[in-house]
């Protein structure tokens, strides 16, 4: 085994198989170094970061479900499933010591989760009430001026066929 790895009991099984092909690699000489130009850390950090993003997908996937079915925007769903999400960024993010901006740019789609977390704004009943009296009457105005408009016309024609 190589120096990298500290004891076979510290490691899963996967990463002493990589640590085995690694290190057979590096005994069957340089051309085969050149072959396999990654180390057990960056292959444990690639693993990490697909692991991530299957999580982070399974989250998205799980809120587009949710307002698919009609769950309103600020539902506690949504601010758990974010706070998922953040929990599991800011893990990877202190593991692997990268900047948070640089897991955000990578995934666009956590912005819309965080959208979904915002409640919308409602307009209350009283306003609403409001709104539609006051259209009602500005529709029946427009109404009665368009209506003796065309009168006007009505009888300005009717003046000129007789005269």
């Amino acid at each position: 085994m190589s120096n990298e790895i500290v004891s076979d009991q510290d490691l899963c099984y996967s990463d002493r198989l990589v640590g085995g092909l690694f290190s057979a690699f590096r005994r069957a000489g340089v051309a085969c170094k050149d072959v396999v130009n990654i180390s057990i850390p960056q292959w444990r950090r690639n693993r990490d970061q697909a692991s991530l993003e299957s999580a982070l997908a399974r989250i998205i996937e799980t809120a587009n479900g949710h307002q698919a079915s009609g769950v309103a925007k600020g539902s506690p769903v949504y601010i758990e499933l974010n706070k998922k999400a953040d929990e599991r960024i800011g893990a990877f993010c202190e593991k692997w010591t990268v900047a948070r901006s640089v897991v955000d740019a990578e995934a666009p789609n956590l912005v819309a989760l965080r959208s979904l977390c915002v409640a919308g704004t409602k307009i209350p009943p009283g306003l609403k009430l409001v709104a539609c009296v006051v259209g009602t009457v500005l529709s029946l105005a427009l109404l009665g001026m368009a209506s003796g408009i065309i009168q006007g016309g009505h009888d300005l024609v009717i003046h000129f066929i007789h005269h």
